[in-house]
Parts: C-alpha cells; sequence; structure tokens
C-alpha cells in the first residue's frame, strides 16, 4: 500500500504524521519501533531512513488490514508545516525542463553535454508549509512561480555516481521556486544576476504537503501541474528533465555534500509568469500537484514589515 508521510501542526507542536489515503495517522503509533519522542521530526525520521522505512511500511500494512490506531486528522482538517523543519541545506536548481528553454525563453538548442548545472541554495527560513500565507516581497514588482519536484535525502550523500545517486534518496515532495524576478535580472549589480536576493527571499520555498517515498514515483513520468487563482499555467511531466534527478544528485555530490533531511529542487517546467509578464500579487491563491504528492497550496499576502521598507 502506498502512504506519504507529514508534518502537521498539532497543540503539541509539529508532529510526524502518515498519510494512508485521506487520513493521517500518528507516526509514532503507526511505527512504535521507530522510538521516537514529542521533540522527534521527519529530520529524526530521514537520519534513520534505512532503519526506519520498513518499521513504517509494517504499521501501514497493519492499518490497511484494519488494526492500529485512529486518525489524528484527514485532508479537511489537517494543517500543515513544512515536512522537513530545518533541514541543513535547501539546493536548488536553475533551467533544468526542456520545455521551459523552450517556451519560455526560446531556446530550442540547449546541449547539456556543453553546459554545468546551475544550482543555488535558498535558507531553511524560506519553507512554509501547505495552507499557509507567503509574505509578498515587498522590495519586488515582479513576484513569479516555478513549480518544482523536490527529493529529501535518506543517506548522507558525497561523490557518488550516477548508478548510486538513487540510493541516497528518501522520497520527493512538492516545491514552488518562488523568484523575485526584477532582483533575479537586476540591472544594477556587475552581472545583471543575483540569485540570492532574486530567489532566496523569506518565504521563497513553498513545500510539502507530504513525502511520498522513493520507491513509490516513476521519475520517467510524472505529471507536474501549477494553478494561480485556479488558471492552469504549468502543465508538463518529469519526462521533459534536461538533467535527471540521478544526474542531478551524483553531480552535486561532487560539491557539496547532502545530509539526510536535505531538500534539492530540482528545476521547473514551462509556463512562468516571466514569459508573459504575468506576476503574482496580494491576494492571488497558488496550487501545485505533482503525482501522489497531494496538493499544495498557499496564498499570497501583504508584508506585514512592509512599511520598514527604506522609502516605502
Amino acid at each position: 500500500m502506498t502512504y506519504a508521510l507529514a508534518t502537521l501542526r498539532t497543540d503539541n507542536g509539529p508532529t510526524p504524521a502518515v498519510r494512508i489515503g485521506s487520513h493521517y495517522y500518528r507516526l509514532v503509533q503507526v511505527a512504535p519501533g521507530l522510538e521516537l519522542d514529542a521533540a522527534s521530526t521527519l529530520g529524526d525520521v530521514f537520519a534513520r531512513w534505512e532503519e526506519a522505512e520498513p518499521l513504517i511500511e509494517a504499521g501501514v500494512a497493519k492499518l490497511a488490514a484494519g488494526h492500529g490506531p485512529a486518525p489524528m486528522a484527514d485532508e479537511a482538517t489537517a494543517s500543515f508545516l513544512p515536512p522537513i523543519q530545518r533541514p541543513s541545506k535547501i539546493l536548488c536548481v536553475g533551467a533544468n525542463y526542456h520545455d521551459h528553454l523552450k517556451a519560455d525563453f526560446d531556446i530550442n538548442d540547449f546541449d547539456k553535454s556543453k553546459q554545468d548545472v546551475l544550482y543555488f541554495m535558498k535558507h531553511p527560513g524560506a519553507l512554509v508549509g501547505s495552507g499557509q500565507e507567503v509574505r509578498y516581497p515587498s522590495q519586488s514588482t515582479k513576484l513569479d512561480w516555478e513549480l518544482e519536484l523536490v527529493v529529501v535525502f535518506g543517506k548522507r550523500c558525497r561523490r557518488v555516481t550516477v548508478e548510486e545517486a538513487l540510493d541516497h534518496v528518501a522520497g520527493y515532495t512538492i516545491g514552488i521556486d518562488l523568484s523575485a524576478r526584477d532582483w533575479q535580472f537586476n540591472p544594477r549589480h556587475t552581472k545583471q544576476f543575483d540569485l540570492l536576493t532574486g530567489k532566496s527571499f523569506d518565504d521563497s520555498a513553498p513545500c510539502g504537503p507530504t513525502i511520498v517515498p522513493a520507491r513509490f514515483v516513476d521519475l520517467d513520468d510524472t505529471p507536474l501541474k501549477l494553478w494561480v487563482n485556479d488558471a492552469l499555467k504549468q502543465d508538463s511531466n518529469t519526462r521533459f528533465m534536461i538533467w535527471s534527478v540521478a544526474e542531478l544528485v551524483a553531480d552535486l555530490s561532487q560539491h557539496i555534500t547532502m545530509e539526510p533531511g536535505d531538500l534539492l529542487y530540482t528545476g521547473s517546467p514551462a509556463g512562468v509568469g516571466i514569459a508573459t509578464g504575468t506576476f503574482l500579487k496580494v491576494g492571488d491563491h497558488v496550487k501545485a500537484e505533482i503525482g501522489a504528492m497531494g496538493r499544495l497550496e498557499i496564498e499570497i499576502a501583504e508584508d506585514p514589515d512592509r512599511s520598514r521598507i527604506p522609502g516605502a
């Protein structure tokens, strides 16, 4: 039986949970062998993923057979936090879908054999859970969306081969790489390009709601869709990736050691706002779906500290 993992907001704080169908169960009750305590997070689970996965699967099998605890929530009542609370690193990839380069930037002759992967980072404070508000970055007027499959690491990963790479992946979730395009392509910078202020601002990495274990995800054929105010903006598939997940993980591991619970945003397909000059505004509702990972939804909200911006 397929299942997914999530972190729910409860009166007792962030609570690791298992989703089966439309119901959520406390992970500590489904897999007591994990010996989780009140302070345990999904990050702790992924730090022991080789041990944890069979224990969770055994608990899920018991639930499927009608034995186990009552659910703590369902899709209508669950309140989500980012699945991983404080990863040590959030790495991101740019320009990694053929349809994105062709449709959005009119690049038809991209040859990855002559290119290196474009990486950048976001900080843990950029994470926002599904159903939560994203503060509009008021220093910008061109806030854009980018739907992305996100890799969740389950094993320390350094200098691995392409053939070894996926052994280090625990699962996958949905991410949105929010981008302030006027800062990303800022003419006041020496190179007119800045991936820190353009992509790594607060709330720029919505993520979730669930993490689906890797063995349930078909990387060669998983649909990705994103809507803004119910208008479908992105409709693609992982088969259009330029560098595969295995290639990205192997390449990244030559530069940076990834730890269990770390996240890798793997790039966005066609349909981003900059291609048509369409950008997000306060009050917009964004929702995204990737395969069976649930639906990531965010609301763009006014920055409560807007009055503190110089010149505002």
